[in-house]
């Protein structure tokens, strides 16, 4: 019992941590609304919107699943991304004005998030042929650069998953989960997640805030439990008081119903969470065809 109460008191002390560090990381906004920038030098470029983003990020998760890395150095990625773009400093505002340096600039940012958090080396050579020589090297170094000192090397982040995880590793032993559903649970999960990383709407949230959701989201959709055991599961995660973060908070709740409308499941997640409580079609060009992917995984 000893060790478990111990157990449970460094995940609470990890996720407190974890908290902390995300309430002084800058938080993110909707870039493509910020028509001009401090100087009222550029207007931004109406080829450039939110299905430009979601371009990008549909092309990089090809060249993640392709190269089997790990889902959620898309999420890292788009994080810088999405970070520097509202930074608002160095040649931010020019990349939003520029389809090639906006493409440049989310595939450096996953390059990046890919050299720091994967246990592999995605090689230069490589995103240059995945990318069919559509930028130089100097080009993605001198990108990296620039993205890094707008960030202020802050590259430290914890995603959503890791805060899901961390939650379901609270639920004490009677709860008798076994680890075969908390893996259903999580695999759901990162399914939310990749929904998420597309829709400009999460940017601008906590990473704890959206993984509470799709935490929430994937526990609603569980076949296997019932809604007892559901509300019970909840209801035990939502009284750990020793975390500072509301499980059953609105921007929770607005996080559940922007990954599952009212009109399909409100009822469920309503009943779980109270418990404790057209893009127009401006496509890219370079993302739009990265046929060369697989060929060049298979040649790496």
């Amino acid at each position: 019992m000893t060790t478990n109460n111990s157990h449970t008191t460094d995940i609470i002390e990890r996720l407190n941590a974890m908290t902390v560090q995300e309430s002084t990381t800058p938080s993110c906004f909707n870039y493509f609304n910020n028509n001009i920038n401090s100087n009222n030098k550029f207007t931004l470029n109406q080829d450039l919107n939110e299905t430009s983003r979601k371009s990008m990020v549909t092309w990089i998760t090809q060249v993640q699943t392709t190269l089997s890395l790990s889902p959620e150095s898309v999420w890292i990625g788009m994080s810088f991304f999405d970070r520097y773009l509202s930074s608002n400093k160095g040649q931010s505002q020019q990349v939003l004005n520029n389809k090639a340096k906006f493409q440049l600039a989310a595939i450096t940012s996953f390059y990046t998030a890919v050299k720091i958090y994967e246990p592999v080396v995605l090689g230069m050579d490589i995103l240059i042929q995945i990318c069919r020589g559509t930028y130089s090297e100097m080009d993605i170094t001198s990108m990296e650069n620039e993205i890094l000192n707008a960030l202020d090397w802050r590259v430290s982040c914890h995603t959503p998953m890791e805060f899901a995880r961390h939650l379901l590793e609270l639920l004490p032993e009677e709860d008798d989960i076994p680890s075969c559903q908390s893996e259903v649970i999580l695999e759901e999960c990162q399914k939310n997640l990749d929904c998420t990383i597309a829709d400009m709407y999460f940017s601008s949230l906590a990473p704890s805030v959206v993984g509470i959701g799709c935490l929430a989201s994937a526990l609603t959709k569980n076949n296997t439990l019932t809604l007892s055991e559901k509300q019970t599961i909840w209801s035990r995660l939502s009284s750990k008081e020793e975390c500072k973060f509301d499980l059953s908070s609105k921007e929770v709740i607005a996080v559940i119903h922007r990954l599952d409308p009212p009109t399909t499941s409100h009822d469920a997640s309503s009943k779980l969470t109270t418990t404790s409580s057209q893009s127009n079609n401006h496509v890219l060009s370079v993302p739009s065809s990265p046929v060369c992917v697989t060929q060049v995984a298979r040649q790496a």
